[in-house]
């Protein structure tokens, strides 16, 4: 009888909006314009929106404009308001985060004048700095340290030191656990106490959940990755936002994008440091690169590095892996599509842990281990399979015939060579999506290598190589790539668990990782975005102003624990919707609709939906969507390993891919001058900055030599290429980044860098990078408008697999509580023209 009453209740309100529409036509009654607002949020078709106008039931899209545009200016007037108050404050409570925006107009009718055009502009949302103390973002400390000029001090030795990697073993040994307990049904009691200890003892700098405010501004049509594109975006941002440039001479301005915004904006501090004007020579302007950017280009070099050729037969290939569980191999594995590539190697990972063997006897005794047996377990498994030290004993036979029992590998059957060991495996992995595959269905095993191609046509070299062993090699190549898979990819799932957490601790002791990673792959780019990020935070931030960076790292756009999410992803939402409305209606990124009407409102559109459908008491309908389970697929994957040996020691086996040590080589670079260039390219700012503050305080005192001026080897510079963690480890500086909540029992050299024998050297040093170019800053394929979230009882990563159609529900779980009701398949897009054009009977074709 209730339910039957607030039904009646709402049918009796829309008739009585109805009857008031009709009475006087300008008034919008009680519903017209709640409707109006959510028929454009649904995007409903224009017929759809014309027959309830005449009904009475909506406002016309006339009014639901200028509605949109009231609550822009309102919204306006509220930040502005804020950020002039904290101005006179001299305190600083908002930050920006802009992305650029594209659409490619294409002309169906050519002639003079009409071409097909690549429209372009900027998008960009402000974000409120909360628990940041009085002061932080003070803008005189900041350029002190600056002009310190600290960084010139910094060594590879030293980065190297800084990494906490005790914490880095033991939160990898606990992801061991967490795969465990996810596979086995008999240990999923545990994952709580698994979650638990992410978020306790394992935690080193986690934020409280508290919802961000953000505010999208309006966008406009310039060109980001521009000096003079991003200059003027720069000041138009400033002014929606309601900066006063006269006021702010000491006060900082966070800046946020991908790495092409931030080293457009690093780029332009250099060139305007010596404007007079402090406002317009971005002396205060800090600037970092986003995380899921870095993210996502992370990814792409794993799969470079790992996939090896498309029909590899190589078991510790992921292309062969991908094979067996019939999982799309990425099409261009240097712009992989982000979701089913992270699914697929993820899913692999879980396989190559391969624990189940270690705890089958003990299962069907029905005596299930303890939580504290299991991380011995894991410590084992992390010593003898994902160290630098297991992937040196497993290039050298040697060394593997020296260790001590406990970090041996099991011994396999002997490797016999292929009959023919000088043919190529496989020219190139040449074909974008894999032509040819139904003729190797069946992979090949070990001993049967398909026959050498016909070298009648050969074709360049587009993909992974075939990789031949130097003379007397007697390591186990696939072991090796196994292992450098498990360490490497394991790295990116902390990662991944960490930003969801809101852990910015744990995450930025991976980013630092990175940065050794960065430089052994052909993303040459983010090592110094990257380099960026950590200088700043190590030697240019405050106390204060460092915790201020790190509380807004992340987003959480609902205020509960477990969904924090890159900020950058937030913007690449907001960025799809007004995409997808600039691809129907045309125009310029400039224009008011965009800067007024459309941009400003985005995250008012991702809510009124939910507010109309709770304000009418609509069933609560689940969005939520999980991929299938991958039972199968994990069989079948262990079933290779088992069959293959892929675990165990089989001196000489190699099998034409080899996966390069990303870190190692990363080292070597950095160490060998690639450090050394950074720092001479960075603190030029440094030398400029500190001329010009000379020259506006009016001091007419010759400026010192720099620091950068003065011979590389002058300064404290690590002469040794292969040093030691355990043996060489300098005291770590006390402003080191994060200091973990409790101490972590010691462990061995397991992700340090240590020096090897020679055989083991020679076999590491030989693999050669297939692709040499940068592709740091070229776009990235799907993915960005997607994320995960961790679930706050068992700690699990939860709806991480949407497919594409998904993405409204997507944002509807994302932004706040979720009722609906079925909505019809014939649901149109948001009528995009103005009111002139309805009278005329004009609609827009899709």
């Amino acid at each position: 009888m209730l339910f039957y009453n607030v039904k009646l209740f709402q049918i009796q309100v829309g008739a009585i909006s109805s009857f008031i529409t009709a009475r006087n036509q300008y008034a919008s009654g009680d519903l017209g314009l709640s409707i109006g607002l959510w028929l454009f949020a649904t995007q409903a078709h224009i017929d759809v929106k014309r027959v309830m106008c005449r009904f009475g039931y909506s406002v016309s899209s006339s009014t639901a404009h200028r509605a949109l545009n009231t609550l822009t200016d309102s919204g306006f007037d509220s930040l502005r308001s804020q950020v002039q108050d904290a101005t006179r404050r001299t305190e600083v409570e908002w930050g920006k985060i802009s992305d650029n925006i594209q659409r490619y107009d294409r002309v169906y009718e050519h002639g003079i004048g009409r071409e097909n055009e690549l429209k372009v502009g900027t998008a960009c949302t402000a974000f409120r700095l909360d628990d940041c103390k009085p002061g932080a973002f003070r803008a005189d400390d900041h350029i002190k340290r600056v002009i310190q000029n600290d960084r010139k001090d910094m060594t590879t030795e030293s980065l190297m030191a800084d990494i906490n990697w005790d914490h880095i073993d033991s939160i990898t040994e606990l992801h061991y656990v967490r795969v465990l307990a996810e596979f086995i049904p008999h240990l999923k009691h545990l994952s709580p106490e698994i979650s638990a200890r992410f978020r306790t003892s394992l935690a080193l700098h986690r934020l409280p959940p508290n919802k961000t405010i953000l505010q999208p501004l309006g966008t406009n049509g310039e060109r980001q990755i521009e000096n003079k594109g991003y200059q003027n975006g720069f000041f138009d941002f400033d002014q929606q936002m309601g900066i006063e440039p006269d006021k702010s001479d000491n006060l900082l301005s966070w800046n946020r994008g991908d790495g092409a915004a931030h080293a457009t904006l690093m780029r332009l501090k250099k060139i305007q440091v010596t404007t007079p004007n402090i406002y317009k020579s971005f002396r205060n302007a800090v600037s970092t690169p986003e995380i899921w950017h870095t993210k996502a280009t992370k990814l792409n070099s794993v799969a470079s590095n790992h996939y090896g050729p498309a029909a590899s037969p190589d078991p510790s290939s992921l292309s062969r892996s991908s094979n067996a569980a019939n999982m799309k191999r990425p099409s261009d594995l240097k712009k992989c599509d982000f979701y089913p590539t992270s699914r697929s190697m993820t899913l692999i990972l879980g396989c190559d842990v391969d624990l189940l063997q270690h705890f089958d006897e003990i299962v069907v005794q029905d005596v299930l281990p303890s939580f504290e047996d299991l991380l011995e377990h894991a410590h084992m498994l992390h010593q003898r399979y994902a160290s630098q030290a297991a992937y040196e004993r497993s290039l050298d036979r040697f060394e593997h015939d020296e260790a001590a029992p406990s970090e041996k590998f099991p011994q396999g059957t002997a490797w016999t060579a292929p009959c023919a060991p000088e043919a190529p495996l496989a020219e190139s992995d040449e074909d974008a999506e894999m032509p040819g595959l139904a003729d190797v269905a069946e992979i090949p095993t070990t001993r049967d290598l398909p026959p050498p191609p016909s070298t009648s046509s050969k074709k360049p070299s587009t993909g992974p190589q075939t990789h031949k062993e130097p003379p007397g090699f007697d390591g186990d190549r696939v072991l090796s790539n196994s292992i450098l898979f498990l360490r490497e990819f394991g790295w990116w799932i902390e990662m991944n668990y960490a930003i969801p957490e809101g852990d910015v601790g744990r995450l930025l002791e991976i980013l630092k990782i990175f940065i050794f990673t960065f430089v052994g792959t052909a993303n040459q780019n983010y090592v110094g975005y990257m380099l960026d990020l950590y200088m700043l935070l190590r030697f240019e931030c405050s106390p204060d102003l460092r915790d201020g960076l790190l509380s807004k790292l992340v987003f959480n756009l609902q205020g509960e624990a477990g969904n924090f999410v890159e900020a950058d992803i937030t913007q690449e939402w907001f960025n799809r919707w007004l995409e997808d409305i600039a691809g129907r209606r045309g125009g310029d990124f400039d224009e008011q609709f965009y800067r007024r009407t459309v941009a400003p409102n985005v995250l008012h559109f991702l809510k009124m939906k939910e507010d109309m459908e709770s304000a009418f008491a609509l069933k609560r309908r689940g969005k939520a969507h999980t991929s299938p389970h991958l039972r199968d697929e994990t069989q079948m994957l262990l079933r290779l390993y088992k069959d293959e040996e892929l675990h165990k020691f089989r001196s000489g086996r190699s099998m034409g891919h080899a996966a390069v040590n990303c870190f190692d080589r990363g080292y070597e670079r950095l160490d060998g001058g690639k450090m050394n260039e950074y720092i001479e390219r960075s603190t030029e700012y440094a030398v400029l900055l500190r001329d010009m503050e000379l020259l506006r305080s009016g001091n007419s005192d010759t400026p010192q030599a720099s620091p950068h001026e003065l011979p590389l080897d002058a300064r404290s510079q690590s002469a040794s290429p292969s040093p030691s963690f355990i043996d060489s480890t300098p005291s770590l500086p006390s402003n080191h980044l994060v200091v973990p909540s409790q101490t972590l029992r010691p462990t061995s050299p397991s992700s340090a860098r240590s020096t090897g024998s020679n055989a083991a050297r020679l076999a590491a040093d030989c693999v050669e990078e297939w692709d040499q170019a940068d592709h740091s800053d070229e776009p990235l394929f799907s993915g960005s408008d997607l994320n995960v979230t961790v679930d706050p009882e068992t700690g699990m990563l939860s709806a991480d697999w949407y497919e594409p159609e998904e993405f409204e529900q997507l944002l509807d779980n994302m932004f706040g509580p979720e009722v609906g009701q079925e909505e019809s398949e014939d649901e149109g897009e948001p009528e995009l023209s103005d009111t002139e054009s309805e009278s005329e009977g004009e609609e827009v074709m899709y």
